[in-house]
């Protein structure tokens, strides 16, 4: 992908992540074709299935054309494949109030590391980005990391993904923020929701709307205040 930028991340990071924000897909591909450019693949994912037509358009964005199958078609052709990769996929909140689209890839098969993601709109946005303090290496220029290359030829890397305690630090704060965002968004839902019923019910006539207090009436006269027009008619 051309707006792009990838990053290797460490295993211990990577695991701490996905253990708190969980995973958002898994997927297996396979490849039925060594051609560069024009990849075909079969890819399961979730309880679906697709033959994929993937290539590159002139701008070098990676462009993909699916045709849904039948699973037991698409695990029928898994066996003509040669060569696969499976990884596990999840999205993080975007990095000091971004809007740019970040995922983590968990590759296991043919080998396992992690691949960090940063997608951009323009060119420029990529260019500027910040790499936060917990990334790894880049490679986006590196082909060696690209799924095909990997499915077909396997992982060949001796890069070193260093690890800090600042950087976990920083990950931690992030999941933090990220866990308080959520809170708060869920209770502001709650509380939408419960208005909108509110109103719902006091228009159907099932719930009347609160009306005003009305004024405390004035205090009744006491007692001896009574009995004193009494005593002046017995007079």
């Amino acid at each position: 992908m051309k707006n792009a930028r990838r990053f290797l991340v460490s295993p211990c990071i990577a695991r701490l992540i996905s253990r708190e924000r969980g995973i958002d897909h898994q997927v297996v591909e396979g490849y039925l074709s060594s051609q560069p450019g024009k990849d075909q693949l079969v890819r399961l994912e979730a309880d679906q299935a697709h033959f994929v037509l993937s290539g590159q358009d002139t701008e070098g964005n990676l462009l993909e054309k699916l045709a849904p199958l039948p699973r037991e078609h698409a695990e029928a052709l898994f066996s003509l494949c040669i060569g696969q990769i499976s990884y596990d996929r999840l999205h993080l909140p975007p990095q000091s109030g971004l809007s740019h689209r970040i995922q983590l890839d968990r590759v296991v098969y043919p080998s396992s590391f992690d691949l960090i993601t940063v997608e951009f709109d323009e060119v420029q946005q990529a260019e500027a980005f910040e790499i936060p303090t917990w990334f790894g290496p880049e490679v986006t220029t590196e082909f060696t990391y690209e799924w095909r290359y990997i499915a077909l030829n396997g992982f060949q890397s001796n890069l070193e993904v260093p690890l800090a305690s600042h950087q976990i630090e920083t990950v931690l704060d992030m999941l933090d923020q990220s866990r308080a965002a959520t809170k708060e968004g869920s209770i502001s839902a709650a509380d939408d929701v419960i208005v909108a019923l509110s109103r719902s019910l006091e228009t159907s006539g099932l719930l009347k709307a609160a009306k005003e207090t009305n004024p405390p009436p004035e205090s009744e006269p006491l007692l001896e205040e009574l009995r004193e027009p009494v005593k002046r008619t017995a007079q």
